[in-house]
């Protein structure tokens, strides 16, 4: 007898709880109404990879709690307003590493990197000095909760298969 089918929303669900890392295949299994054995399969070499997130999330909230609804309001505003700051750098890198790798690809080996340089540099420090020194670093508690900002694989592909492309 062939599996019953489940609509996208419903593994997309149960791929959702299971990498918040909150629930077992089994109460995955009760809670979205389907097999064990289904589940598995769409968890399978899935990592709980958002549990760290959760759990950071939490030990913010109880630091939080003592604290008065201004107090809460400022912190989040300030957590935006750095996370804004973080959006506008990455774009900002993401665009020197395209400049570079489009100024590869047209000049080759004759392509001068003097002003993409001063480019880098200039962000670089324009960057420390909005941020400060570690801008990775966005959370610092008791469990030193840090964020490393990396740029997704599509634009790493992208980049390197322009420098390929040059080369």
């Amino acid at each position: 007898m062939a599996a019953k089918p489940i609509s996208k929303a419903v593994s997309d669900a149960i791929l959702i709880d299971w990498r918040i890392g909150r629930l077992s295949q089994r109460e995955l299994a009760d809670k979205h109404k389907v097999s064990a054995g289904l589940v598995n399969k769409i968890c399978k070499g899935v990592e709980q990879d958002v549990a760290p997130i959760v759990n950071a999330q939490v030990q913010v909230n109880q630091a939080l709690s003592s604290h008065d609804e201004r107090m809460v309001n400022a912190v989040h505003e300030a957590v935006d307003e750095i996370g804004r700051m973080q959006k506008f750098f990455r774009g900002a890198n993401m665009l020197v590493a395209n400049t570079v790798a489009a100024k590869v690809k047209r000049e080759g080996q004759n392509a001068s990197f003097k002003e993409l340089a001063s480019a880098a540099q200039a962000l670089g420090r324009t960057q420390e000095s909005v941020l400060g020194k570690a801008p990775d670093t966005v959370i610092n508690n008791t469990n030193a909760v840090q964020t490393v900002i990396q740029h997704t694989p599509e634009q790493l592909r992208k980049i390197n298969q322009d420098l390929e492309d040059a080369c």
